[in-house]
């Protein structure tokens, strides 16, 4: 679909400190329930309103299967493929809703079982519902509720909208102070030259090795800020990848704001591969510049992270899409 929800509310954590890895995962959670809830609803109108009898008319042999892979064995519906595979859609909704929401539906005309894998799966089963029902003459069916549920799984998904995640760059920088001293790889980040960082940082982005050192106890703050990257791995697996999308950096000064949230990926897995090997990261790394002499630097920032070896081509893997944000509340502040 062309058309796709976002937000950041439960991810933005600029200036927010009680926005953690807890308030991300009851965000998208929420959000999950209520998606799934509506969907089961439409589910159960429909199958109230589909009562087309194999007796009367023909299936399509996919439509058979589907009503045969129902667990439906009510006898008074046999001959009804429609209300048999809706049981069966129902039924695996159901299950979907626990296994990501931990909460149970409103009713069950069977057990919930075998959950959908990814909204594309449920996506599917209601085309082949479509589909049979225009083979049958009877597209005026679809049309009432089917076509609108089909089109809301196409643009809500399991999700319900993308969550942003958004902090503030000098909040990275002292999270990677912090693990790059711990590690005895540099004791005096924050203090180094941009160039120095830009050098230290593509050099860390080749190397397989993590920053973190195991057994070590780390400050609080860098370990809600860390767990935050954990979350949205977690996150993407349980609700699929457009659940959250985009890290976006507040007050984006310099190239190596940028490179920074690219090793925080690396670090918790979110990128895949090294930089020069075909690497990809899973979130669209997103400067925010705000003031006006930000804004004025935006161009040469941008030209001179996608100059250094490798950048590019992990932008290219990992979708070909670049988000900037021009303005915000700093520019107003700023420049009136």
């Amino acid at each position: 679909s062309f058309l796709k929800m976002g937000q950041w509310i439960g991810g933005d954590r600029d200036g927010n400190p009680n926005v953690n890895a807890q308030t991300l995962e009851y965000a998208i959670s929420r959000q999950a329930e209520m998606v799934l809830r509506h969907y089961l609803t439409e589910v159960h109108h429909l199958g109230r309103e589909l009562s087309i009898s194999a007796l009367l008319v023909k299936f399509p042999k996919k439509m058979q299967d589907l009503a045969a892979a129902s667990p439906d064995t009510n006898e008074h519906r046999q001959d009804e493929p429609y209300r048999r595979a809706l049981t069966g859609i129902y039924a695996r909704l159901a299950a979907t809703l626990k296994v990501l929401t931990h909460t149970d539906a409103a009713r069950h005309a069977v057990p919930p079982q075998n959950p959908y894998e990814n909204a594309e799966a449920f996506l599917a089963d209601l085309k082949t519902i479509d589909a049979s029902l225009i083979l049958q003459g009877a597209k005026a069916l679809s049309q009432k509720r089917l076509r609108g549920l089909i089109r809301t799984v196409e643009v809500f998904g399991f999700h319900l909208a993308t969550v942003d995640l958004r902090q503030s760059s000098d909040m990275h920088e002292l999270v990677l102070a912090e693990l790059l001293s711990v590690s005895a790889i540099e004791a005096g980040y924050a203090n180094l030259t941009e160039m120095q960082k830009r050098d230290l940082l593509l050099s860390l982005l080749k190397d397989p090795q993590p920053l973190q050192v195991v057994g070590h106890q780390y400050s609080d703050f860098a370990i809600s800020e860390i767990a935050i990257f954990t979350m949205a791995k977690k996150m993407r697996t349980l609700f699929g990848g457009d659940a959250i999308r985009h890290y976006i950096i507040s007050h984006t000064e310099t190239v190596s704001d940028l490179l920074e949230v690219f090793l925080l990926q690396k670090e918790v897995g979110l990128m895949h591969g090294m930089l020069g090997k075909k690497a990809s990261v899973d979130l669209i790394v997103v400067p925010l510049f705000e003031t006006i002499e930000d804004l004025r630097n935006a161009a040469p920032i941008m030209h001179d992270l996608y100059a250094l070896p490798g950048i590019l081509d992990i932008v290219k893997r990992s979708g070909g899409e670049q988000d900037i944000m021009l303005g915000y509340s700093d520019s107003n502040k700023d420049g009136g």
